[in-house]
């Protein structure tokens, strides 16, 4: 919803209202000893759409139903044509100008004081939802079945088989908000989720006793129904959805979106700091410090903070002015990251030489590519061909055999597998055939010509 700001919180004292009705102890219809279900609409101008909102609510199956529109400073003659044309409806007005939390506290504040039953439930909704008229049964349904909290599936009213939200979690370590945009067939309820949204959730109001309202004081607008939720579930009570009902959500109107690219100071501060952003910077700083694990916690500050320099940095004209500076951190940061893996890697062929002594040179992929390429070319011996073993007397095959020579990845050409030859396996022809193998000329025309014959893929 659309808000303006507002100077009173719940979770302090409840905001003077004044509520104006022409049925006020009056539910819509008889619903003999059914819970009532007192539905919140907080409103800021946009009448068109609490005049649609209202409507859909009156086509309810389920009694009894108290509509409460708890407006928050509306300059469109909002109060004036709901009293005129709704009597039946409860219209709550403040002094102070009201956000969209301060106007849902203002009407659960109501709805407790109002509620003859313990078994009551309070619906927050958005006036800008689409819901059918088995809407509030279904839910109250689920609520009594799984007794808990529930929102609806939550689908774009442009795209209804379009899911929007079918459960919503926290993932702290990365501190983000993933949402669940499927479900199974014969799926009907997903008990799991960590918060509900604040559009089209039932809540009894035994909950919001034992946990408290929702505090508009530190939670203005944004967040302020993930707050009210984590308290629930802080208390010990379930949340869950129910997908045997929807709800469709003009996602068009939402308020600020996190944005991206360069822009000006304004706009980034607006994404910041501004009541209406949903990356409100204060709320989430807030939001983090009361609920957040106490081992996530510090890491999750750390990356708010860093989101707001980098984007008053990055985002903004100063760009230029900064960038030179990013580019030579980066570098250093590189330099010193590939240090520490050379220094691994190095550490690693030591370990490997102190094992396998001077035989580490007949597997020149296990040497550090930072020196492979001159440590082959003068140490290490080359691959040998099935000509140059007979031209130097000797027989590949045995050699294979005794573990002197090792097949290449080629048809007819080997390596030397060790330096190390028995008294016995030394002979002039075997000599002969490692100078030749450690002969860089012969080396670098046998390397050659290998490595075209794997191109080729003369394989065994």
């Amino acid at each position: 919803m659309e808000a303006k700001p507002e100077t009173i919180g719940p979770g302090a004292e409840t905001p003077p209202v004044a509520a104006t009705t022409g049925e006020s102890e009056d539910c819509l219809g008889v619903g003999g000893d059914r819970p009532t279900v007192f539905v919140v609409i907080p409103v800021f101008n946009r009448l068109h759409f609490t005049q649609a909102c209202i409507d859909a609510l009156k086509t309810q199956s389920y009694r009894p139903l108290q509509i409460l529109v708890s407006d928050g400073g509306s300059t469109d003659d909002t109060v004036a044509v709901l009293r005129r044309d709704y009597p039946e409806v409860v219209v709550l007005t403040a002094q102070a100008e009201l956000w969209w939390a301060g106007a849902m506290a203002a009407g659960i504040a109501y709805a407790l004081a109002h509620s003859h039953s313990p078994a009551d439930y309070v619906l927050m909704m958005n006036n800008d939802t689409q819901i059918p008229p088995d809407y509030v049964s279904t839910l109250v349904n689920a609520a009594q079945t799984h007794q808990a909290a529930v929102g609806a599936l939550i689908v774009d009213s442009r795209d209804p088989a379009k899911i929007l939200d079918a459960g919503e979690y926290i993932d702290w370590p990365t501190y983000s908000f993933p949402l669940k945009t499927s479900v199974a067939s014969a799926e009907t309820f997903c008990g799991d989720v960590d918060v509900l949204p604040g559009r089209g959730s039932l809540v009894p109001l035994s909950m919001i006793r034992a946990a408290g309202n929702v505090e508009a004081a530190l939670w203005p607008h944004y967040l302020a129904d993930y707050e009210f939720f984590c308290r629930l579930k802080g208390h010990g009570f379930k949340l869950g959805v129910c997908y045997e009902t929807r709800l469709l959500a003009h996602i068009e109107e939402t308020g600020i979106l996190p944005g991206a690219g360069v822009k000006g100071f304004a706009t980034i501060w607006q994404e910041l700091f501004s009541r209406r952003s949903m990356s409100n910077v204060v709320d989430h700083w807030r939001f983090v410090k009361r609920h957040a694990p106490a081992k996530y916690r510090p890491f999750i500050l750390l990356r708010l903070s860093r989101r707001v320099a980098g984007d008053l940095a990055f985002r903004t004209p100063l760009r230029p002015f900064f960038l030179p500076f990013y580019w030579a951190l980066r570098a250093v940061q590189i330099l010193i990251a590939t240090v520490k893996i050379q220094a691994k890697i190095f550490a690693l062929f030591w370990q490997d030489i102190r094992k396998n002594g001077v035989d580490v040179l007949c597997y020149p992929h296990r040497i550090p590519k930072l020196i492979r390429i001159p440590v082959y070319l003068l140490l290490c011996p080359g691959p040998l061909s099935h000509s140059d073993c007979l031209g130097r007397g000797v027989d590949p095959d045995l050699l294979v055999s005794h573990d002197i020579l090792r097949p290449a990845s080629v048809v007819d050409w080997y390596c030397l597998n060790s330096f190390k030859l028995s008294p016995e396996q030394r002979s002039p022809q075997l000599t002969a055939l490692v100078w030749l193998a450690l002969n860089p000329i012969k080396k670098i025309a046998s390397t050659l010509t290998w490595n075209s014959m794997m191109r080729k893929g003369s394989k065994p």
